[in-house]
Formats: C-alpha cells, structure tokens, sequence
C-alpha cells in the first residue's frame, strides 16, 4: 500500500503512486453556512480513510462532493490524476468510478438482489453481467439469496447487497456514509469485520464517515478529524490518539477531561491545582506563565484514598473490567479515573491521584 508523509501544510507529501482521489483546498457553503472549509487530502491506492466529526462538522457533505452529488464552490478534486471537480468543472458522478454505500443502503425495493447488483452494470453482455453479479454476491455471502427482495432480507443483509452494488462495477474506491449505523451491535460487528476484510482482500481504497471512533480507528489506516467543516488533523490512528493537536480533536477521539494550568519549566510542566504535570505541548511551545489546558485520559492517574489528599470522590461506576471513579478538585473540576476491577471509593472519601507510569499529559493554549 502506498504511504503519504505528511507536509508541513497538512497535505500529503508527494507519493510516488498517483493518489486515487486528491482533494485540494475543498469548499462549499449552503447559504450561510461553511459546510467544507479549505480540505486538502489525499487517498491512495489500497489504503482506507476515515473520517471523523461531530454531526454538522461536513463529513458527509466532504463524501457527497467526492462522489460528485454536490459541486464544489472552491478547490478541485482529482480522481486517477484527472481533474474530477472545480469551481467551473463538475463531472457527474457516474463518470467518476467510485461507488458510494449509503447509510439507508438506498436499495430498490422493487428490484431482486441480483437486480439490485446488477444496476451499476449497464452496458456489460449479459453473461458476463450475470457472472460478475455471483461473483459479487458470492463475495459479500449472500449466494442463494438472488432472487429475494430488500425487505425479505435482514439489516445485514441488506448492508451486504449493497455493497455488492458497489462493488460490481470494480470501482477505482468505494465512499460509506455510515455504513453500519442502523445494525444492532453483533450485527455491525461482524458486517464490520466482514467488510473490512473484503477491501483488505481486494487492495481496495475506501473513505468511511463515522461517529464511532472506535470503528474508525479499527478499520483505517488513517483518520482524520473534521471540526465545523474544517480537516483539523489527518493521521494514523495510534498517533492521533497520542498526539492530538488541539483540545478539540483530543475531545474527539478519546475519553479526556481538562485541568487547567499554569506553564512552567520552559514548557516542559504545568502547576495545576492537583500538582505539577510533566506535560506536551503538541501544537507548539506555550510560553512559562502563560494560561494551558492539561489533557488528561480516565487511565493517566491512579486514585487511592488520603485523608489528606487534594480531591473528593464524588461518585464511581462499576463497568466489569475497571471501575471509573469521578474525582472533584480544589478548583471544581471533575476528573475522571480508571482503575482495574471492583475499586468502589465511597462519594466524600478525600483522594490522591498520582500520575500512572504510561501517562502523557499534552497542554494546549487556554480557550
């Protein structure tokens, strides 16, 4: 697979394979709103993306211009190194060689499995129509079942159909609009894993939408960040994970609550109310004095009772493998704390964190 270093803008670095589909500087706006703002990346041959953000942050809107549903009003969009979208260009997306599996599937209910297939194959005799349609369904595992209609099929059944249709007319990459949002959660498991599988298989380039950062980070190679139509981050999943940018990609992709601080050290610590924190400063050096936000993950400290420690147990919450335990301090803050097994801290016990030996706390300019 293909892999782009990032560049110094945030755009991938020249790679010597030509990106699948290259987006560069992407706007739109509906009316008064900025729905895409100025977002440049690259997907590349065999590697799967995915995309995260809040409801309205212009994911989905980022996958519909790609798809070419919606013309873009600034910037260009390449798909095999030709120009596919433009301020003055919009190419229609049946040219464009990239199927699209839809949150609602979007399959028609009047037509048969195979029927359903089939759809993206006009054009193609019709044996070799028919041969490519059980390849398809033989694939996604749904041989036998031809001749059934979409409602006489399950949710994963039908997420399965659809991404035969896809996959039918061999895409140069397949986009999915929240692809396994309305399966139950065995289900979406396994339509997940069977999915991911198929693509990996096939050397195929996908884009996800998603909410779950969890299914994000299981499937992609690389994921970024959308944060009010703007592409805050790209990046593979552990380092977006350990190394988020800003607060709000932090809040983003991962459980974190905030302490705020003062920077000390030449930046390399932060005296906060709970003590001072070696700390990182990803998006640049904070000057010591200077007002920080400290991240912190539920897992950085271990709570143990003190009757003189700085913090009051509040409440705690028994999830099986671990307890989480929501410590108040001095300043009001409330901070949430992992720890393995049963561990209940009675509300009002007074406690001490202490920082756990895998602990990484970043710093941020104060909001």
């Amino acid at each position: 697979m293909a892999k782009a270093a990032m560049a110094a803008d945030g755009r991938d670095a020249p790679d010597t394979a030509t990106p699948l589909i290259d987006c560069r500087g992407v706007a739109k706006r509906f009316g008064d709103v900025q729905a895409v703002d100025g977002v440049s990346f690259a997907l590349h041959p065999g590697e799967v993306v995915a995309v995260l953000g809040q409801s309205g942050c212009g994911k989905t809107t980022l996958l519909r211009l790609i798809a070419g549903f919606e013309a873009l009003d600034a910037g260009e969009i390449s798909v095999r190194g030709r120009v596919a979208s433009s301020a003055s260009l919009h190419e229609p997306p049946e040219r464009r060689g990239i199927g699209m599996v839809f949150q609602e599937y979007a399959l028609f209910p009047h037509m048969t499995v195979a029927q359903n297939a089939a759809f993206g194959l006009r054009g193609v005799a019709a044996g070799d129509r028919r041969r490519r349609v059980g390849d398809v369904l033989a694939l996604v595992g749904l041989s036998g079942l031809e001749g059934r209609y979409p409602h006489e099929l399950s949710g994963g059944q039908q997420q399965r159909a659809a991404l035969a249709r896809t996959l039918a007319p061999s895409p140069a990459a397949a986009l999915f609009d929240e692809p396994f949002s309305n399966l139950d959660p065995g289900m979406r498991f396994a339509v997940r894993q069977d999915v991911t599988a198929i693509l990996r298989d096939r050397a195929m380039a996908a884009i996800f939408v998603k909410h779950n950062v969890g299914e994000a980070f299981a499937v992609a190679d690389r994921v970024g960040v959308m944060v009010d139509g703007r592409l805050e981050q790209m990046d593979a999943p552990e380092a977006l994970y350990r190394s988020p940018k800003s607060a709000a990609v932090a809040r983003l992709v991962g459980e974190c609550d905030f302490i705020e601080g003062v920077m000390r050290g030449g930046g390399a610590a932060a005296e906060t109310d709970i003590g001072v924190l070696p700390v990182a400063c990803p998006a640049g050096a904070i000057a010591d004095g200077a007002r920080a936000l400290v991240m912190a993950r539920p897992h950085d400290f271990r709570i143990d009772a003190d009757g003189e420690g700085c913090c009051v147990v509040e409440a705690h919450e028994f999830h099986g493998a671990d307890t989480r335990i929501f410590a108040r301090t001095p300043t009001g803050a409330t901070l949430r704390c992992e720890t393995p097994g049963y561990s209940p801290l009675p509300a009002g016990t007074r406690a001490r964190l202490t920082p756990t030996a895998a602990a990484a706390f970043l710093a941020y300019p104060a909001e």
